[in-house]
């Protein structure tokens, strides 16, 4: 993966320093030209965001209509899980909830013309990095040029320099999760708890949220870069995932195998501790792209 390929991409896709967040999920209202529709893009883009680092996503008909062509489908795991797909991610990271705020408000004021809000979730930085769960996520993240690998589109491909993404809402059950032991959450997640150390495959339940998710598909390793962070409050809380992928399928395949949709038919035991409340696919354009609309 080229370093001309990280100057692309929005910085905040892998800016992992800002412990406050806020998702916005948009639907957009009938009605609306290209044109119209280009010009509210490109002024969303460029709002005044100071200590904010905002990253936005299209859905397929949103691309479809600022004229991108890379081609992707809405959401859908053949009904088993909740699929709502949106047409306009606006995610926000930044040290203050004040910040958030303010840049929220200036993106709503331009946007509200042509869209709906489907969904607007806060999220912040639990512990160190943890889940609410207590297991520290994401830690099967790639790293430097694979991380670029994992999330970015390669060169000679439609969206070239963008990346897929994929949202989801998990709603946890954390009640029944601490009911079980540590040594029974540890099988439940395929990791140590305290110290986030990978079983190894001796070790590793069949059913295990690791051994579930960190696979390889007709050779090739399926990785993705999450920059999942919890939400909520003492009475409904969970995690909203957030992913990128230099290809979108990988998504489909991962929740297959979470769900034994896959020949193996195993189901990934983490989700009968934690729900979906949404789905949504979008592509998160180049800089470049966005300053060409």
């Amino acid at each position: 993966m080229t370093k001309s390929h990280s100057n692309q991409c929005q910085p905040a896709i892998f800016d992992r320093n800002s412990r406050q967040h806020l998702f916005i999920e948009f639907i957009q209202r009938p009605g609306a030209s290209a044109g119209a529709m280009s010009s509210a893009m490109a002024a969303l883009a460029a709002v005044e965001s100071g200590n904010v680092k905002p990253v936005l996503a299209f859905s397929p008909a949103l691309c479809q209509l600022l004229g991108y062509e890379v081609e992707f489908p809405d959401f859908s795991l053949e009904g088993v899980v909740p699929a709502t797909q949106a047409d306009l991610l606006v995610w926000l990271q930044a040290e203050h909830r004040s910040d958030l705020f303010d840049v929220a408000m200036a993106m709503r004021s331009i946007v509200d013309e042509h869209f709906s809000v489907q969904l607007e979730q806060d999220g912040f930085v639990y512990h160190d990095m943890r889940d609410l769960t207590g297991f520290v996520d994401g830690i099967g993240n790639p790293e430097g040029d694979k991380a670029l690998a994992a999330a970015v589109i390669p060169e000679g491909q439609p969206g070239a320099g963008g990346s897929f993404v994929f949202g989801q809402l998990w709603r946890h059950d954390l009640a029944a999760f601490n009911e079980l032991d540590v040594s029974e959450q540890e099988n439940v997640i395929g990791r140590t708890k305290v110290d986030a150390v990978e079983f190894d495959s001796e070790r590793m339940p069949a059913d295990a949220h690791v051994g579930r998710t960190d696979t390889d598909h007709d050779g090739v390793p399926q990785k993705i870069w999450r920059r999942s962070v919890p939400f909520g409050n003492s009475s409904q809380h969970g995690l909203y995932f957030l992913a990128f992928s230099c290809e979108w399928q990988r998504f489909d395949y991962l929740l297959r195998r979470m769900y034994g949709m896959t020949d193996d038919a195993v189901r990934d035991r983490l989700i009968s501790f934690s729900s979906p409340q949404t789905g949504s696919y979008w592509f998160a354009p180049t800089q470049s792209m966005l300053a060409g609309l």
